[in-house]
């Protein structure tokens, strides 16, 4: 995805190393009792970010058998971790298919959306994550939910440019999006994506929508092989 696109974040967070305090060579003007106190504080900061659950670690591996073990043992599904993620959004953005099911069965909340407020077909779609996106609509949830960004989780597909991406636009246009479905401030997928494949397919989807005939019998380019 574009650099810019606003969309739900990874695991990523910051290393100790890139703060001031965190290495000899930034801490140069600081005594050592008050440059202990200092790297001691942002670690124990960057530990307190880090709050993921076992739960979390095994949908996000997509471990079906441990999610299931760990919920039967009184897990708290609902939790919030690393990056505010709750385990069905952890699971949506590693592509834990598994995991998302098991967790869609044992109710957990799709309402809920991370640190800057993705929920997790948000999150299918900026992953690129077809299979993913799939099982939510059929959860029921809506493939036109909007974020206060002014996106919906297609144009978050469409902004990516790998094969998965073009898959996972196509599944939502199965869902029955517009393929020139406006964000808040205009624009289409069409306008935005790079991916040649999602171009293609944008294409002929509104031809077929034109002529009356079945999109999915012109498209062989993004309608091979399994979700990536």
């Amino acid at each position: 995805q574009a650099a810019s696109a606003p969309g739900p974040s990874g695991r990523e967070r910051p290393l100790a190393a890139a703060h001031p305090a965190a290495g000899e060579s930034g801490c140069a003007m600081v005594g050592r009792p008050l440059r202990s106190l200092v790297v001691a504080a942002l670690a124990a900061s960057l530990a307190a970010e880090d709050t993921d659950t076992p739960l979390h670690t095994a949908a996000r591996g997509n471990d079906r058998k441990k999610v299931e073990q760990l919920l039967a043992e009184g897990a708290g599904i609902n939790l919030k971790g690393d990056g505010g993620q709750t385990p069905i959004m952890a699971a949506t953005l590693a592509g834990s298919a598994d995991a998302v099911e098991a967790l869609l069965k044992a109710g957990a909340d799709t309402s809920l959306g991370e640190k800057d407020g993705y929920t997790p077909m948000h999150g299918a779609g900026f992953q690129g994550r077809s299979k993913i996106a799939r099982l939510l609509h059929a959860h029921g949830l809506d493939p036109l939910d909007m974020h206060s960004d002014g996106f919906i989780g297609m144009h978050r597909a469409c902004w990516g440019r790998e094969k998965r991406h073009a898959k996972t636009v196509r599944e939502f246009l199965r869902m029955g999006v517009d393929p020139e479905h406006p964000s808040k401030d205009g624009n289409t997928c069409s306008k935005m994506t790079q991916n040649q494949r999602t171009k293609r397919y944008l294409e002929r989807w509104k031809k077929s929508k034109e002529d009356g005939t079945d999109p999915e019998a012109k498209d062989a380019s993004v309608n091979d092989g399994g979700e990536l």
